[in-house]
């Protein structure tokens, strides 16, 4: 329920600012704290594959609140698999890059930076969509 209640306020603010507030993401890491604790913690080696993954994400450019958000969402659907955590990044990435390929075709300029919290929220959606089969 919280996905979805943050979705909006986020991707508006991302979108305008290109960063997210920390303040959503205190919200966020708030409800999915209480998740964990109820849920358990997933595997130690799992949160650090992670970890490195969201590091190397941000160094190679995508934003710190991008990244803190994608790990809070990972915590929230409880992923516990690699290939989990692959496919929810290959859709994240996907629907990013439709996201760079409409934003050229309006503007006949290709972006140097988008707003990702929107292409996280679609992406882990269609994750949510493909995996409940």
């Amino acid at each position: 329920m919280l996905y979805f209640l943050l979705a909006l306020p986020i991707s508006i603010a991302d979108i305008a600012s290109r960063k997210i507030p920390n303040i959503y993401l205190q919200l966020y890491a708030y409800a999915v704290a209480v998740l964990v604790v109820f849920r358990g913690v997933p595997d130690l080696i799992f949160i650090l594959v992670v970890l490195v993954t969201l590091f190397l994400m941000s160094a190679i450019g995508v934003g710190m609140g991008d990244c803190k958000l994608l790990g809070l969402i990972v915590l929230m659907l409880q992923l516990s698999r690699f290939q989990e955590f692959e496919l929810l990044l290959l859709e994240i990435f996907m629907i990013a890059l439709i996201q760079i390929v409409l934003i050229w075709l309006y503007s006949k300029v290709i972006p140097r930076t988008i707003a990702m919290a929107p292409a996280i929220f679609i992406g882990t959606s269609l994750y949510l969509a493909t995996s409940q089969s």
